[in-house]
């Protein structure tokens, strides 16, 4: 039980990043103001190494990376291109991205009581992403 719901765990967690690492593409090259570029291009940086963990505990529990479903990475990207056409800029941006760390944090913590026997490893990464999301969003809020 405590390997199953670990590689669940795990495995929604590298869904999730590399929905954020994803968002975040999308929306670089529509930014304007330089300090959002940076605090983005650190949030990146963040997702990624978390992603590397996510990947080496996965190794480790003998689990599978998971992709994101392709209709959410689909509708995150249309929803983000006709945004940005008809309201492009920062606030569109932070609004589309505080968007997705909600919903991030709450599918995290979702998650993490769906799987409550999942390893401690496991678990800290979960509470990583989700502190890593609420980083982003409260980096936001100037620019809605």
């Amino acid at each position: 039980m405590i390997q199953d719901d670990t590689r669940k765990l795990l495995g929604e967690c590298d869904s999730g990043i590399q929905m954020a690492l994803h968002a975040i593409d999308e929306v670089l090259p529509s930014v304007e103001s330089p300090q959002l570029r940076r605090q983005l291009h650190r949030c990146k940086e963040d997702h990624q190494i978390l992603w590397r963990q996510t990947h080496d505990l996965l190794h480790r529990f003998d689990g599978r990376p998971k992709a994101p479903s392709a209709v959410a990475k689909g509708m995150s990207s249309l929803k983000t291109t006709v945004k940005l056409t008809l309201q492009p800029g920062d606030q569109s941006v932070a609004d589309l991205l505080a968007d997705g760390c909600s919903m991030g944090i709450k599918s995290l913590h979702k998650y993490c009581n769906r799987y409550p026997q999942a390893a401690q490893e496991a678990r800290t990464v979960a509470t990583d992403l989700i502190a890593a999301e609420q980083r982003l969003q409260r980096d936001l809020w100037p620019y809605l």
